[in-house]
């Protein structure tokens, strides 16, 4: 190593033991620096093969002199003018730093941290506008300042302000902007470094500054701030973007505003777009150095060779220089040298040595490939790095196929890389490396597994505050690798035992319980094992109430009020209206709503307001949540008294006795007063037109009722009702409503109460001869039928209301089917009922049957339901048995209805079999009572038929029957219910003992009896019963019958309601 100072050789040795060189390196200490050592140094590394060149350094001292030593000097300013302090600071390298701050007679100081102070950059302090409080009693300004080489500062210039009072008010005391320190007009700014543009005006009020570029007011960014609180703008770094005219506008709404226009020029020091690269080749192959610079002014580049311009070092035919690139073909070992590429403009340079090794290596792996493991449809590299010169060529080869194309790719550094890998890519890879003097060779295995795959990913999910959020993610992966998996909130993993309100159930489902709207965000499922990981994302949208509206105005006028307000966060939900109510000084702790549908575009909105009142308001905004809380209320709004806008509504005219009126109405609330002394006229008189009016006045507001005694039975009368405060009555004409006085009991009963024709089951028609008016005494609303059976009595009545005044005739549909029913009738009006008529009775015929009271089903086998009911409550008739139908269901839709055969012809029956369904099949199953009328009511059920299975041994009894024409004939009985499953038919095999062949019944499907007739009498006959239930089917112990008589009866030990399988 070697070192130049100052253009000459640097013999650091010859010094004393002040100057000393780092072991191993080129590196120079240099302790306890003098003036001496000052100086420009560059550093030269040296070895046979060439010069490596250092940058060029400056080594300077650093200084920071002192204050000149004054007394601190005492200035005035006049309150509410912008004023300056100025400081001299003292010399120093670097430059120092110059701040402003107070210090108190005891020597603690402060900094200054306040809006209407600024430092402009050369170290004055400028006041925009300076206040009492400036005054300095007990404290000096003082200047200072720091150098950060030294680690030090200095105080100095210290000043006591004394403020003289203006005498005058705030609004008084007022001073247009005045401009105070300003940045040059031109200013130059260095790429990558910052500046800040001042424009530092005084003036009361405060001024405020808006920065624009080129016309465009600029939004503050990372890069881009105002600082100073906006009197100046600071750009860091700066970009050649920055260029161009910024311009301050500074007002206080005093006079004019005040511009002030900066036109920024952006320089830069040198710098590289392409940076040569140190060079490494073997012999006869070719090098390229690219050195490519810029900057503002625009840099000249200079190569160097060896530490001297390239111009000066020995020539070389085989070596192209031009501008921006070296280019050396056919290396040989004397090539190896160092080169540098030095960018200068006025601003300074950029410098970067590099060199060229010339080397002759056989190849060498020094990173060869490792045994990979991945997973399908991923991509996978297989390392191989070599070493060598000439630079190795690369080959991979896999089952002695080199591998080349396709989804295949060597790379640059040597390494295969592999794309959509499948599970043939599975197996032995070799990487071969070769130049001239050698090859080499390394081996590794890949394996393939299943990717993982989210086989249920989450969905995006909208919910309101409070209630529970769920995602459900499910995914598979290969067999041999550990699947976990995860959750995210927006990328980050959600810590469950931290936050219990996030709860991982085992099917890895994510609950999120009492949710806020802080919880919405994006939610990742994260599916992972050792080799891939696969995840799903959705969105959760936590929606709650708006936030509460802020009122921003209330203005008051003589009938209405305008509300203005300002929404404040719609939480996720759009508003969709507002409701704007009110509280007066008569309810105070109760709310209206004045309009309850403001649009969701309005902030303001007029309400009307009613005389003689106290209105304070507030707002609520809606979403679809729900409201929100009010907003704080409005100021008062009072309103002036005035005569009743209206007149006490639902005015009526009704008697409580035969002999007296009651005229009601509705209560006015305080709020419809409009005024004190609020009361109530009432006006009545007959409906005659030669009576006159009678007035009564109501004092007390809260009465509604004037009651009249002494007035005749049901008398037609006018009635008004109006409203009266102290400054008059209600301008709107009062309405004139038409009331009776009192209603008594009807003296009259309906004469010639008959029926008309036949009556049906339900239905007869009724007719009879109306009564006086003057007996009903009242309002004849119309008649009453009372009607009841001869098995009920009249315990049993039933009442059917007739209205209407002129009816003579009805028709009755609610009389009892065969039985015999008793009819009477009478009048009645508002109050009373009339005195009834005589009373008649008549027969009605059967009618169909009502529903029966329960129906259950219960499988049998596969094909077959075993139904069970109660009869019908309501018969209506003789029954004469039943009608059993049936459907498919399938989902939603019901197939074509299906009747059982045969009818159920027994009326006592209470259960049936329905065979010959279709197995794992539902059906509707429907159950009709019937009488000589018809079918009655529909009742139905739903039950599935079973798969079908291997019935368990079945048994039976049997019994002779009657012979017939010379034959026997046995009855055989199967008996289902004494075992667990029976299956769904049966049918029976029979020979005569001893005899080879066997004959068989048909399948019997709805019984479980059938007959086998034309047996031979006398003999002895070998019986089967076989239980089927699909393609099963079990046979039966064998059971011998003999025909010669009537033959025992086996009684059954069970019955079908304790069998097993019906339980």
């Amino acid at each position: 190593y070697r070192w130049i100072k100052n253009g000459k050789k640097f013999e650091w040795p010859a010094y004393d033991d002040r100057i000393s060189q780092q072991p191993g390196r080129g590196t120079l200490v240099i302790a306890r620096p003098r003036d001496e050592d000052l100086g420009q140094y560059q550093c030269f590394a040296e070895n046979e093969w060439g010069i490596a060149t250092s940058n060029s350094v400056f080594v300077r001292k650093a200084e920071l002199n002192s204050f000149k030593d004054v007394d601190p000097i005492a200035l005035t300013a006049n309150e509410g003018e912008p004023f300056k302090l100025t400081c001299e600071p003292p010399d120093g390298w670097p430059k120092p730093n110059v701040y402003w701050l107070i210090q108190d007679t005891a020597g603690v100081i402060k900094s200054i941290n306040d809006s209407r102070k600024t430092l402009d950059p050369e170290g004055n302090l400028w006041f925009s506008n300076v206040t009492r409080d400036d005054a300095s009693d007990d404290f000096y300004y003082a200047c200072a300042a720091t150098s950060l080489y030294r680690k030090e500062y200095k105080v100095g210039n210290r000043f006591l302000l004394n403020v003289i009072s203006s005498g005058g008010s705030a609004s008084q005391n007022k001073h247009q902007p005045v401009r105070q320190y300003l940045s040059r007009k031109n200013e130059v700014a260095l790429r990558g470094k910052k500046i800040e543009l001042f424009c530092i005006f005084g003036g009361t009020p405060l001024p405020e500054t808006v920065w624009m570029k080129n016309g465009v007011r600029i939004k503050p960014s990372g890069r881009v701030s105002p600082g100073n609180y906006g009197k100046s703008l600071i750009i860091k770094p700066v970009g050649f973007e920055d260029e161009g005219t910024y311009t301050c506008e500074v007002s206080n709404g005093v006079g004019k505003a005040a511009t002030h226009s900066i036109d920024l020029k952006v320089m830069a020091v040198p710098y590289f777009t392409v940076e040569p690269d140190i060079q490494t080749a073997a012999e006869d192959e070719s090098v390229e150095f690219r050195c490519e610079a810029t900057g503002v002014p625009e840099p000249h580049i200079q190569w160097i060779h060896n530490g001297k311009p390239i111009e000066e070092a020995p020539p070389n035919p085989r070596r192209k220089v031009s501008a921006n690139r070296i280019v050396i073909d056919k290396l040989t070992k004397k090539d190896t040298g160092n080169y540098g590429c030095n960018a200068t403009n006025s601003l300074g340079y950029v410098y970067k040595d590099v060199y060229v090794n010339v080397l002759a290596l056989e190849p060498e792996i020094t990173q060869p490939p490792m045994n990979e493991a991945t997973v399908d449809g991923k991509t996978v590299t297989m390392t191989c790095r070599v070493f060598g010169a000439p630079k190795p060529a690369i080959k991979w080869v896999r089952n002695r196929q080199e591998l080349t194309g396709g989804r295949y790719k060597t790379l640059e550094s040597g390494d295969l890389e592999i794309t959509n890998v499948n599970f043939q890519d599975a197996g032995r890879y070799t990487c071969h490396a070769s130049n001239k003097f050698g090859q080499v060779e390394a081996s590794a295995d890949l394996v393939v597994k299943e990717h993982t795959k989210i086989v249920e990913q989450p969905e995006d999910f909208e919910v309101a505050a409070g209630d529970t959020a769920t995602f459900r993610c499910n995914a598979v992966a290969d067999s041999s690798l550990t699947l976990t998996i995860d959750w995210l909130r927006n990328d980050e993993i959600i810590d469950t035992e931290n936050e219990p309100r996030f709860i991982v159930t085992s099917d890895f489902s994510l609950s999120i319980t009492k949710t806020t709207e802080l919880d919405s965000g994006i939610y990742s499922c994260l599916a992972k094992t050792e080799l891939d990981e696969e995840t799903a994302q959705a969105t959760l949208i936590v929606q709650d109430v708006p936030n509460a509206p802020i009122l921003t105005g209330t203005k008051c006028y003589a009938r209405d009020a305008e509300i203005s307000w300002r929404p404040m966060g719609d939480n996720r939900s759009p508003i969709l209206r507002y409701i704007i109510q009110y509280n007066t000084s008569f309810t105070p702790d109760s709310w209206e709503a004045a309009n309850e549908f403001i649009s969701a575009t309005e902030q303001s909105y007029s309400i009307p307001m009613s005389p003689w009142a106290n209105y304070t308001f507030r707002v609520i905004a809606v979403n679809k949540i729900g409201p929100s809380l009010p907003s704080p209320h409005s100021t008062v709004c009072t309103t002036q008294p005035d005569v009743p806008y209206k007149n006490p509504s639902n005015v009526m005219g009704n008697g409580t006795t035969p002999e007296n009126l009651v005229i009601s109405w509705t209560v006015m609330p305080q709020i419809e007063h409009n005024a004190p002394k609020f009361m109530y006229r009432v006006y009545y008189r007959r409906d005659i037109p030669s009576f006159n009016w009678v007035k009564e006045d109501i004092n007390n507001w809260k009465v509604n009722r004037l009651e009249i005694d002494n007035q005749p039975t049901y008398t037609r009368y006018q009635i008004k009702v109006v409203a009266i405060n102290e400054i008059g009555e209600s301008r709107v004409v009062p309405n004139i409503v038409i009331g009776y006085s009192g209603e008594d009991q009807p003296t009259q009963a309906p004469g010639s109460l008959t029926i008309i024709g036949e009556p049906t089951s339900t239905t007869a028609e009724l007719s009879w001869t109306p009564v006086s008016p003057d007996s009903v005494r009242g309002e004849l609303k119309g008649y009453k039928i009372q009607t009841w059976t001869e098995r009920d009595g009249e315990d049993g009545m039933r009442e059917i209301t007739i209205p209407g005044p002129n009816t003579t005739q009805a028709v009755v549909k609610k009389f009892v089917p065969y039985s015999t029913n008793y009819v009477r009738m009478f009048v009645y009006n508002g109050r009373f009922n009339g005195p009834p008529s005589e009373t008649i009775s008549f027969k009605t015929p059967e009618g169909v049957p009502g529903t029966v009271l329960s129906l259950d089903a219960y499988p049998m086998g596969s094909s077959a339901l075993f139904l069970r009911w109660t009869k019908p409550a309501e018969p209506n008739g003789r029954l004469t048995g039943y009608r059993i139908y049936y459907q498919v269901v399938n989902g939603t839709e019901v197939g074509p209805l299906l009747e059982r055969q045969p009818h159920v012809f027994d009326p006592e029956a209470t259960s049936a079999k329905l065979a010959g369904l279709n197995e794992e099949t539902k059906y509707r199953v429907h159950i009709r009572a019937t009488t000589a009328a018809g079918e009655g009511f529909d009742f139905y059920i739903e039950e599935s038929t079973k798969s079908s299975r291997k019935p368990d041994v079945p048994e039976f009894t049997w019994q002779t029957v009657p012979k017939e024409n010379g034959y026997a004939n046995v009855r055989i009985i199967w008996q289902p219910e004494r075992t667990e499953y029976p299956g769904s038919h049966f049918f029976v095999t029979y020979r005569l003992k001893n005899h080879p062949h066997s004959l068989q019944t048909d399948p019997q499907f709805q019984s479980n009896e059938l007959e086998i007739r034309g047996l031979q009498a006398g003999e002895v006959y070998e019986m089967t019963l076989y239980a089927v239930d699909g393609k099963y089917s079990t046979a039966s112990r064998p059971q011998l019958v003999e025909t010669s008589s009537e033959g025992p009866i086996i009684q059954p030990k069970e019955n079908v309601a304790t069998a097993g399988w019906f339980i």
